[in-house]
Parts: structure tokens; C-alpha cells; sequence
């Protein structure tokens, strides 16, 4: 199974951008326009200080989690619609069908780390580098176990509910805004942060932004909720996508 999911990975990384002028650069360039959107209307217009008085450049403050949006975004995304684009190889070959959403999801966190991967070069090249950076990777392994489930539970719906594709595009709308990404949560007033703390990645984003700008350890609360949604998720997408591979020939 582990071959095959590399097969399909590098077949999803050759032709994501095959037959486009640009090719690769594209992945560089779609979240190179969304931040520099956001750096202009916030940072400029807006004049947004994410922590007040610490002089934290608000770029900084919006790629310290962006990338990781976009990874989530991307991964779920594409997910919701994996089972029914191969609908042909789906009805026609017998093989673990959990390989799709895996490949997806995996192939938009390579994709979009490697931007962040150039900004954390540049950051570190800037501010210096400390130890507590090492803690973004757990926090990412949880965040992509976090996507995988959720890729498997929307991709084992969507064959049978067509218009799940359609309302994840609007919840993902909605937790882009009603997350810490563009804003933090120091900067909300006390009665909006329970909301925003409903928001799956606002523990996420808030993370990232401890250790990379704060530089400091996640709060303890952020790292047991992240903890448990990645195991949530996991657990419940194995579950469903189990039960429902059987019938996806039937139903496509």
C-alpha cells in the first residue's frame, strides 16, 4: 500500500500543473497574490498590530500560519471530490481506495510547505532561530492527521450526498475568516473569542504563532485539543470511509 500511495503521489505532483505555461510557479505565485492581499488591506489600510505593543512585523504574523491554511484548505478540498473524479478507475479496478484522499491531502501539504518552508529560511535569517521551533512539527503531524480524517470522511459522503462538495467550500470560507490567520485573538474582544476558539484551526494557527513569533511552547489547552482532533478524526474517518468504500461502484 505504501508503493502505491507514492505511485499516485508523484503521478498527483507531475500533473497538478501539466499543460500550464507556468507549471510549478503557479504554487508560488496563487500564495504569493493572497498574502500580499492581505498584508496590503491589513497592514496598510487597516493598520493591524497582532500583539499590541510587540513590534512583530505583521507579515511575520500572517505567514507564521498561512501555509498551513492553505495545506489544510487545499487537502480538504480536493478530498471531497477525489472518489468521484476517478469514478472510472473507482468502478473499473479493485485497489485500497483510501490511497485517493491520502494522495490528495499529502500532495497539497508538500505543495504549500514549500513556501513556507522559503519564509521560515528568511524568518530565521532575520530573527534568529530557537529550539522551540522544533515543536512546529508535531503540531503539523497532528494537523495533517487532522486533514487525512477529515479528507476520509467528506471523500465516503460525498458519492452519496453530491452537494457536500458545494457546503465544504463554504465551511471552509467560514473557518478561514473565524480563525486567528489574518488577526489574532488577543487582538478580538473578550465576547468573540469562544466563538473563534469553536473553530478547529484556530488552536492550530494560534500554535504556530506561539512558537514562531511568541517563541514559546503551544498552551497546554491548544496541544490537547489538537491532540484529540487528530485522533478524532482519524478514528472516525477510517470508520466511515470502511463502511462506505463497498458501495461507492453502486452509487457513481
Amino acid at each position: 500500500m505504501v508503493n502505491l500511495l507514492i505511485y499516485f503521489l508523484k503521478k498527483d505532483i507531475k500533473t497538478k500543473y501539466a499543460g500550464s505555461g507556468l507549471g510549478l510557479l503557479w504554487a508560488f505565485l496563487l500564495p504569493l497574490f493572497q498574502v500580499l492581499l492581505f498584508w496590503f488591506v491589513f497592514s496598510l489600510i487597516l493598520k493591524a498590530r497582532p500583539y499590541g505593543s510587540l513590534q512583530i512585523p505583521y507579515i511575520y504574523f500572517l505567514l507564521s500560519s498561512f501555509f498551513f491554511w492553505l495545506a489544510f484548505s487545499e487537502g480538504l478540498a480536493r478530498s471531497t471530490s477525489v472518489i468521484v473524479e476517478n469514478s472510472e478507475i473507482v468502478k473499473k479496478v479493485s485497489f485500497p481506495y483510501v490511497i485517493l484522499p491520502l494522495t490528495v491531502t499529502l500532495s497539497s501539504y508538500i505543495h504549500n510547505l514549500i513556501g513556507f518552508v522559503i519564509f521560515i529560511i528568511f524568518y530565521v535569517s532575520t530573527t534568529g532561530f530557537h529550539p522551540v521551533f522544533f515543536l512546529i512539527i508535531p503540531v503539523l503531524l497532528s494537523q495533517i492527521a487532522f486533514s487525512t480524517g477529515l479528507g476520509m470522511i467528506f471523500s465516503s459522503l460525498v458519492p452519496y450526498f453530491r452537494d457536500l462538495t458545494q457546503v465544504v467550500g463554504y465551511i471552509l470560507q467560514g473557518m478561514f475568516f473565524l480563525s486567528p490567520i489574518m488577526y489574532s485573538i488577543d487582538s478580538l474582544p473578550q465576547k468573540f473569542r469562544p466563538v473563534i476558539s469553536l473553530n478547529p484551526i484556530s488552536h492550530f494557527a494560534t500554535s504556530y504563532q506561539d512558537i514562531l513569533l511568541l517563541r514559546k511552547p503551544p498552551a497546554l489547552s491548544d496541544s490537547m485539543i489538537i491532540f484529540f482532533l487528530a485522533l478524532l478524526a482519524l478514528t472516525v474517518g477510517s470508520l466511515m470511509f470502511r463502511k462506505l468504500k463497498d458501495g461507492f461502484a453502486d452509487v457513481l
